[in-house]
C-alpha cells in the first residue's frame, strides 16, 4: 500500500472514531435520549458542548497535530509498498486500547449521574473533535 493510502486510512479511521465519539457522548449532553443515560439539560448542555469543542479544537491543533507527525514520519519510514498492517505502529495500538479502557471506566464507573453526565458530555465530543481534525491534518502534515 502506497504512502498516500496509508495516509489516507490514518485519515479515515480518526475521523470515523471521532464521529463515534460524538455520537456516543451526545446522551450524556442531553442532545441524544438514550435510555438508562442521564443527560445534560438546558443550557448545561451547551456549555459543555462549547467547552468540548474547545477543548477539541486545543488539542486537535497541538497534541494530534504531533501525532499526526508522527504517524506519517512512521508511514514514511517504512517506504512506499510496505503492507497495511503497517499503518499503525505498535505503540499506538497499545495507547488506543488504554484510551478504550479509559473510556468504558468514565461511562461505567458507579459516580453520580450528573458529574458522569458533564465529564463523558464534555470529553467525548472533544476528543471527537480533536480526531477528526489530527486525522484530516494526517493526510497533509509533514512528518515529524
Amino acid at each position: 500500500m502506497s504512502i498516500a493510502g496509508r495516509r489516507n486510512v490514518v485519515c479515515i479511521v480518526w475521523f470515523a472514531v471521532g464521529l463515534m465519539l460524538i455520537w456516543r457522548g451526545l446522551p450524556y449532553t442531553g442532545l441524544r435520549p438514550t435510555d438508562g443515560i442521564v443527560g445534560l439539560g438546558g443550557s448545561n448542555t451547551w456549555i459543555a458542548l462549547t467547552i468540548g469543542v474547545v477543548v477539541g479544537f486545543g488539542k486537535g491543533f497541538t497534541m494530534l497535530r504531533k501525532g499526526a507527525r508522527r504517524a506519517a514520519r512512521q508511514i514514511v519510514d517504512k517506504g512506499e509498498q510496505a503492507p497495511p498492517w503497517t499503518v499503525f505502529s505498535p505503540f499506538m495500538i497499545i495507547l488506543v486500547l488504554a484510551m478504550i479502557g479509559a473510556g468504558i471506566a468514565l461511562r461505567k464507573a458507579p459516580y453520580d449521574d450528573t458529574i458522569k453526565a458533564w465529564v463523558v458530555g464534555i470529553l467525548y465530543p472533544g476528543i471527537g473533535v480533536a480526531l477528526m481534525l489530527g486525522g484530516l491534518q494526517a493526510r497533509t502534515v509533514e512528518p515529524l
